[in-house]
């Protein structure tokens, strides 16, 4: 058998879909936010998030018409996560509508992804067979680095009682999540030198984070300007962590994204 369709060791994925975190809302506490609302750039970032949180399903759906499918821990794993995933944006779609008037609607709008292009990715994806799975795990792995450093910064930012509360809530979910997709990502990596060659390529096309393209160009500028501008230093150290990813060294994704 190919080494790259061994799992890594170390995570227990039965034990992490029984111990799934799901709705959030009876932790919330949403009446504090009438008396201590968070600020109005807070509200963009967080709308900005909730969208990024809830575009998991898109990507999972390419991901899912690929080899990365027929690994049926993985497959556990990310089903798992979009659960989730789903319930964080619940969550943030709750605070909101707390700092909306009384009966407001949030944006519901659909993402949309062409069907000719996820029948493309699916197309070339079965072609490329096993190595896909190093691509997507090291997606969730470098998507983890920056949103899981975009929340940590907004709450440095606002550090409203209410919303570090909960969105410290996010990150332990989030870190749990994150152990998972690098394990996955370096072993896979390691043990194939077209897995590397393909990541490096996929990596450097995406829009960061996973889900930027659902948003206007606007609103990313302003995630990385409000969130990182004056952070040079947390960039590099979060490029770091994608240099130190096997065959990924240079590429500069998270300089090039917030444009220093």
């Amino acid at each position: 058998m190919d080494d790259a369709r061994i799992p890594a060791p170390g995570f227990d994925v039965r034990e992490f879909a029984r111990t799934a975190a799901g709705s959030h809302r009876d932790a919330l506490d949403l009446e504090s936010y009438r008396s201590t609302p968070v600020t109005d750039d807070t509200l963009r970032i967080l709308r900005y998030m909730q969208i990024i949180e809830r575009a998991t399903m898109t990507h999972l759906r390419s991901v899912l018409v690929t080899a990365t499918h027929k690994d049926a821990r993985i497959t556990a794993f990310l089903t798992t996560w979009a659960y989730e995933k789903y319930w964080i944006a619940d969550a943030i779609e709750q605070i909101l509508l707390a700092h909306q008037p009384e009966g407001a609607e949030p944006d519901r709008s659909p993402f949309i992804t062409p069907v000719e292009r996820t029948i493309r990715e699916s197309i070339f994806a079965n072609i490329v067979g096993v190595p896909m799975i190093a691509v997507h795990m090291a997606q969730g792995a470098v998507d983890e680095w920056i949103t899981q450093a975009a929340y940590r910064r907004l709450i440095d930012l606002d550090p409203n009682p209410q919303l570090t509360a909960t969105v410290t809530r996010f990150l332990e979910i989030k870190e749990r999540q994150l152990v998972f997709f690098e394990a996955q990502a370096r072993f896979r990596l390691e043990r194939s030198a077209q897995a590397r060659k393909l990541t490096r390529r996929r990596l450097a096309r995406v829009s960061w984070p996973i889900g930027a393209k659902a948003q206007s160009r606007a609103d990313t500028d302003f995630y990385f300007s409000h969130l990182f501008a004056d952070r040079a230093a947390l960039i590099s150290e979060l490029d770091g962590r994608v240099d130190s990813l096997p065959g990924q060294g240079g590429l500069g994704l998270f300089r090039k994204a917030a444009r220093l």
